[in-house]
């Protein structure tokens, strides 16, 4: 399997690993277990979050080439496969919503496609934008996902998240209780990642 979300990542390793002076490199990352991914939603009652953990979708050890060409970035890893009955909530009700909402048994994973990353400015050191094809009930959608992130020594934690509408994709919120429970079509997709990334030389020197 592809694997692209913690790649999405690599593009802030751009911040002392790429430079303008280098084209290409390859890098080792190693995927914190505590890394997740989330869907919020909401409801004229309750709120909701969906989750599970990032081994579900995403190796724990990798090898990425990330290229540069002008201030966009290219991952050698460009796609992400999520298996759609991986995730749990505490709102049971919600989680079979959500299942049939997106026809789990029909389409039984999410894709998503990595175009390519816009870099962060100097100003912006600590962001970027990556421009991503979402892929959910055979349906096709572009997004530009802002990311976040944090370095402390070669640990890096990297947010990403942004808000979509279902109905992009030809799916209608959910009624429940006759009429009385409505699901909001606005979710929220939240991606975090902890891992460790350094330069191939640095890691194959331990």
């Amino acid at each position: 399997m592809k694997i692209l979300f913690t790649l999405f990542l690599t593009c802030i390793l751009t911040i002392g690993v790429v430079t303008a002076q280098t084209s290409s490199v390859a890098v080792s990352v190693d995927v914190n277990k505590n890394s997740s991914l989330s869907i919020y939603g909401t409801t004229n009652i309750v709120n909701f979050k969906l989750t599970q953990n990032s081994e579900n979708f995403i190796q724990k050890n990798m090898i990425i080439t990330a290229s540069q060409n002008n201030n966009k970035l290219y991952l050698s890893e460009n796609q992400l496969i999520v298996p759609v009955k991986n995730f749990n909530s505490t709102n049971k009700m919600a989680l079979r919503d959500f299942y049939k909402l997106v026809k789990s048994d029909e389409y039984p994973t999410m894709n998503i496609q990595l175009d390519h990353i816009d870099l962060p400015t100097t100003s912006m050191p600590s962001s970027g934008t990556a421009v991503v094809a979402v892929t959910i009930t055979g349906v096709t959608k572009k997004y530009n996902f802002p990311i976040k992130s944090n370095k402390n020594g070669t640990s890096y934690t990297f947010d990403v998240e942004k808000d979509i509408n279902i109905r992009d994709f030809g799916l209608e919120p959910p009624v429940q209780m006759m009429g009385m429970l409505k699901v909001n079509e606005i979710i929220n997709i939240n991606f975090k990642m902890i891992c460790n990334i350094q330069p191939m030389e640095s890691a194959q020197a331990k």
